[in-house]
């Protein structure tokens, strides 16, 4: 009875210490970073988007977190203005702007000591206003879709703290307009949007 009990005293120390020592390394893997950017996103093909507008330019910031491995979880907000092209698409309103918010879910692929690359999948959100040309207040929209894309990062620094990033995605753009014909409504409801963009992370 004595050895028995002693045996499952080791056993179960030696376990616990496994789970510990697991643990350590589940934590070591946990990294943070942020990343303040700029960006330019420009709708693609037949869409409303597209025909109204030239492009939109803005800079906000994102934040990331190495969960596991290479796996992580990261956010961007983005701060969009865009310049009217066709006044008569657009209707009777004043140049745009808009809050994005990416969600995502990246991996992470080394490919040297100084150059990596992030591929990302995500959901986005954005929330547009627009002033009415006679000052009267401001027309409200909001939509969503997903997201993916990769990040090109390249280290600057010695110690991995500072990376310059290159990132490449298309956003899909969907608001809640109906129409009975079918093309009508895709036309206005519906947009893939190619979101280029560079940043400075600070790793940490």
């Amino acid at each position: 009875m004595k050895k028995l009990l002693l045996f499952s005293l080791a056993l179960i120390s030696a376990s616990a210490f496994s789970q510990r020592r697991k643990n350590q390394d589940w934590t070591e893997n946990v990294k943070f970073s942020i990343d303040p950017h700029v960006k330019v996103m420009k709708s693609l093909g037949n869409n409303f988007l597209n025909e109204a507008f030239d492009y939109f330019y803005g800079f906000g910031i994102g934040g990331n977190v190495n969960v596991y491995k290479n796996f992580g979880l990261g956010v961007e907000y983005t701060y969009f203005l865009a310049n009217v092209k066709n006044g008569d698409k657009f209707g009777y309103l004043g140049a745009p702007s808009m809050n994005n918010f990416d969600w995502y879910a990246f991996h992470q692929d080394k490919i040297t000591e100084d150059f990596f690359v992030e591929e990302i999948l995500g959901y986005s959100t954005y929330r547009m206003k627009s002033p009415f040309l006679d000052n009267s207040g401001n027309f409200h929209e909001g939509n969503s879709g997903l997201n993916f894309g990769a990040k090109a990062i390249y280290t600057i620094d010695d110690t991995g703290t500072q990376q310059i990033v290159l990132n490449a995605k298309l956003n899909f753009y969907n608001s809640k307009i109906g129409n009975q014909n079918p093309d009508i409504e895709k036309y206005y409801s519906k947009a893939t949007l190619l979101n280029i963009g560079i940043a400075y992370r600070i790793n940490f």
